[in-house]
């Protein structure tokens, strides 16, 4: 390692092991490639580490200088943190449309921490459950393993919402706790839920954007020069991870499929119906808890 070199300590929100470690390597080997080996991103641990919905305050407290995190986790500091998920358009749509420079703003505010870049996009979310979800009036009554972002949506559709870690959702099902999870359309496969629920409903929803957080004093103790070209890797890493998020969620579904899970399309007007109710329920759930940022940032998403 060179004399000058500089070193950002990252945390992931689950384990290296799984899908949510993968954008470390993405974003470790684009910003050696941009920097020239002048800035090392040392990846220090997930999980095992700290929780992830302990994790955005320890970067907010310079504890660690990154993480990679879900945007529910920092739902609580921050309600309308959730927005990220609205809607279907592509990172670099909604980079046009200012809505991800206006929730970096919020984020900054709210959060204490500033927003690096979105290093898992391109794929939605779904629930796996147990019993065949040909009609939603199937989750009237179930317990489904849940966060923030799904509550109001199953609470709508008369669901009982249980919040787990993702480390404590698989127990949650092998225990009959709950009768399936709302998850990322990714990932799915290294928890092995297949074991347990048999179902995946589409439509998917939303769109699974994670984040990369950063420490402001630990960014603006870089020289410019590598402020800048940490900024380029990581726009480049999340292209990267797009890319890979969308070829890894084709080849779990055909992985699932032959561990005999069905995926189960709603009649078209159900599918409808489902997918607006999940948008009014995000925004409204904003809306409730952060009433001047859900006026911010809807019209920015709903534009993209």
């Amino acid at each position: 390692m060179s004399a000058g070199k500089r070193k950002l300590r990252y945390i992931a929100f689950i384990n290296r092991d799984t899908v949510w470690g993968k954008p470390y390597d993405f974003l470790a080997a684009e910003v050696d490639r941009v920097t020239g080996g002048e800035l090392e991103i040392e990846y220090v641990g997930g999980s095992d580490v700290i929780g992830g919905f302990d994790a955005p305050e320890a970067i907010a407290n310079g504890v660690f200088d990154i993480s990679h995190s879900a945007n529910a986790y920092f739902a609580g500091a921050m309600p309308a943190s959730i927005a990220l998920a609205s809607g279907k358009a592509t990172i670099d749509e909604l980079k046009a449309s200012g809505a991800i420079e206006a929730y970096s703003d919020l984020l900054m505010q709210q959060r204490g921490v500033m927003l690096l870049g979105n290093p898992l996009s391109g794929v939605g979310y779904v629930f796996q459950v147990r019993g065949q979800p040909s009609d939603i009036s199937y989750f009237e009554g179930k317990k489904i393993r849940s966060i923030p972002l799904y509550d109001p949506i199953l609470e709508a559709l008369g669901a009982i919402p249980v919040t787990t870690s993702p480390a404590e959702a698989y127990t949650a099902m092998e225990r009959g706790v709950v009768d399936g999870l709302g998850w990322p359309d990714i990932g799915l496969l290294d928890f092995k839920f297949y074991e347990q629920a048999k179902y995946v409903m589409l439509p998917d929803f939303y769109q699974l954007r994670t984040a990369s957080l950063i420490n402001p004093n630990a960014f603006n103790s870089l020289p410019e020069e590598l402020q800048g070209a940490l900024l380029e890797a990581s726009a480049s890493a999340d292209a990267i991870g797009a890319k890979w998020a969308k070829e890894k969620r084709d080849a779990e579904h055909e992985e699932m499929a032959a561990e005999g899970v069905e995926f189960i399309s709603l009649p078209d007007d159900q599918a409808e119906t489902f997918a607006k109710l999940t948008e009014e329920k995000l925004w409204g759930n904003i809306a409730a808890n952060a009433p001047d940022d859900a006026a911010r940032l809807r019209p920015l998403f709903d534009g993209a």
